[in-house]
């Protein structure tokens, strides 16, 4: 995806532009295509140009059409032509050529921020209206892409990488204590404005910032609504409208020449048979290049296997990796591991070179991501719904028609078992880590704040309340943004057409039994597609932990521990966590694996020359 990054003067004085260069440099592994630095009046930007497709980019920003009202940015829309025709139907003459920049442009001039809404794909951008004085940030809905800012002395730094915004002077390089106490004990911070750095913060996705001289303001303005329910005569009407808006979804992300992340699963197969269907449609033979990770001979895992027979039977090319060969924390001392914040993945050295070897082939790889949410359904809540509306008949047929077809009542998913642990008070510090800094633990508090972590966020959806709180959350996001370039270090865009909006709000509607009930809505929808040990694959987890696995066969141990950085020992107790795996035979958990990788991560920054 493309780089960009802004500085904007609060007091309307000339950017640095010896900054701008640099954060341009910062953001050259982006954009290969081209890199274009430009000052306007109080304001200055830079941006790094990748080229994708399908739809036609802008190559250089920022853009305007009136050269007051600018826009620099990532810019992804689904659903062109809508936006098209309700562009023109309002008076505006559009080229067939017109790139995506133009149609946010024009809708911006038109309705201003109501327009937001209606802007749906992968996006972050900033428009910057010179005459106003005004700056607005906004972030696409699902986060695909991010956008980290900063406001210190009288300076407004933006961009889409946070290296970028670290680059200015004044940006104070010391730790969010609340992030990184967030990290070891989940994996990740639950606060969507936060980065790992105090003085950075992120916008959350579905998220404005208007900057004026009056202040900054940051709103929502997109989420998944609650909306009525989708009373269709027949179930194949459901599959007709799945099939056609994922085909849609897969349509608008394709590019001419795309990768693809698979495995043997339904969710990324039925992608990447969209991707060839769509090929064949348009006669051109398909493009696609398949790469699947298989964890054989570590222990039997069909990934490959399967991914391989889909390849076959969809006639498109397929690498398989070898994962077996890499170790916990393969690679992480090498410079090319750099990680914009801490990554609980201990395998991510070895993750890291495949996306590098993909980026060789292709710019834009699809994923399958996604498709357990909705598709793998909850009853408990529609049967809940239902008996609220005495809806007794719907209930007695649908609960009725699924028995007789596999033989048991559909699963409840209701949470109950989680209540129950709870109420026994089991879980709530089980998993809880031991070793954390005494002083830290308190001066955090860090167990009330483990507690609130696990009541989860709040869930309002009568039929899906976990998929819909998790996609209008921050899940999708923390998720996206490891696959970013700046994660990866190399300009490969990834794609989830099962994150697209408008599949969303259809899935949403759609009552949960029989269809969104272990994927038989995908299962129906690739029927005489896929090949039958595929589509009829239960859903299962992954044969075994690599990491487990590697433990208990000895391969690997965590101990001895390396060597604790200074700063390790604020927030670890390095001596209790050697005592604790020591006490365990060797063995290691995941949630010990966190103070490992924080400490990697800090060893890194410690070496990092902007490190105060």
């Amino acid at each position: 995806m493309s780089g960009f990054a802004g500085i904007i003067s609060l007091d309307g004085a000339p950017p640095d532009t010896r900054l701008l260069e640099r954060m341009a440099q910062t953001l050259a592994f982006r954009g290969p295509d081209g890199t274009h630095i430009s000052v306007k009046p109080g304001a200055g930007f830079c941006f790094t140009f990748l080229r994708t497709g399908p739809a036609p980019q802008c190559p250089s920003q920022p853009c305007s059409l009136d050269g007051n009202v600018w826009l620099i940015g990532d810019v992804r829309l689904d659903g062109r032509n809508d936006l098209r025709r309700k562009l023109e139907q309002h008076g505006d003459e559009l080229q067939g050529d017109a790139t995506d920049e133009e149609l946010v442009l024009r809708a911006w001039r038109r309705w201003r921020e109501d327009c937001l809404p209606d802007l749906i794909g992968d996006y972050s951008f900033a428009l910057w209206d010179a005459e106003a004085w005004h700056l607005w940030c906004v972030r696409d809905l699902m986060g695909a892409r991010p956008f980290f800012y900063a406001q210190i002395s009288g300076r407004f730094y933006f961009s889409n990488t946070l290296a970028a915004v670290r680059c200015a002077p004044n940006v104070s390089h010391e730790l969010d204590n609340h992030f990184i106490g967030d990290f070891l004990l989940q994996g990740s911070c639950s606060d969507q404005t936060r980065s790992a750095f105090r003085d950075v913060s992120r916008l959350p996705a579905g998220h404005t910032i208007r900057l004026s001289s009056v202040g900054i303001n940051i709103d929502r303005f997109s989420s998944l609504p609650l909306e009525e329910p989708l009373w269709l005569k027949r179930e194949e009407e459901y599959v007709e409208q799945f099939r056609g808006l994922l085909a849609q979804a897969v349509r608008d992300r394709l590019p001419d020449s795309a990768a693809i992340y698979m495995s043997g699963g339904l969710d990324s197969t039925s992608i990447a048979a969209m991707a060839v269907d769509r090929g064949r449609k348009c006669d051109k033979p398909s493009s696609l290049r398949a790469y699947c990770i298989d964890c054989r001979p570590l222990f039997d895992d069909q990934e490959g296997r399967l991914a391989a027979q889909v390849a076959e039977r969809l006639a498109f090319p397929i690498e398989i990796w070898s994962q077996s060969s890499w170790l916990p924390f393969d690679g992480w001392s090498e410079k090319k591991l750099r990680t914009p914040e801490p990554s609980q993945e201990p395998y991510f050295a070895s993750l890291l070179e495949h996306y590098r070897y993909v980026s060789q082939q292709a710019r834009v790889t699809l994923t399958g991501y996604g498709g357990d949410g909705i598709l793998t359904g909850q009853s408990w809540p529609y049967l809940v719904d239902l008996a609220r509306r005495m809806r007794l008949v719907t209930i007695g047929r649908a609960w009725g028609k699924y028995l007789r077809k596999h033989g048991r009542i559909p699963p409840l998913r209701g949470g109950f078992r989680a209540r129950l642990n709870r109420f026994r008070r089991k879980p709530a510090m089980a998993e809880y880590p031991r070793w954390l800094a005494p002083n830290f633990e308190t001066e955090m508090n860090m167990r009330d704040r483990w507690c609130e972590l696990m009541r989860g966020p709040q869930k309002f959806h009568p039929w899906y309340p976990d998929a819909h709180a998790w996609l209008n959350g921050g899940y999708w996001p923390e998720i996206l943004e490891h696959e970013d370039a700046e994660w990866i270090r190399a300009p490969l865009e990834s794609r989830s057409p099962f994150l697209d909006r408008r599949l969303l709000r259809f899935l949403l509607r759609v009552p949960p039994v029989p269809l969104c009930i272990d994927k038989e809505l995908l299962r129906r929808a690739m029927a005489g597609v896929l090949p039958e040990e595929v589509r009829l694959r239960p859903k299962v987890p992954l044969a075994a932990d690599p990491l487990m696995t590697q433990v208990r066969s000895g391969k690997w141990s965590p101990l001895p521990l390396p060597e604790p950085t200074v700063s390790i020992r604020f927030f670890v107790d390095w001596d209790l966590l050697h005592r604790i795996l020591a006490e365990s035979s060797g063995g290691c958990q995941w949630r010990d694996i966190r103070a490992l990788s924080l400490n990697h991560w800090l060893k890194y920054i410690a070496k990092s020359d902007d490190f105060q």
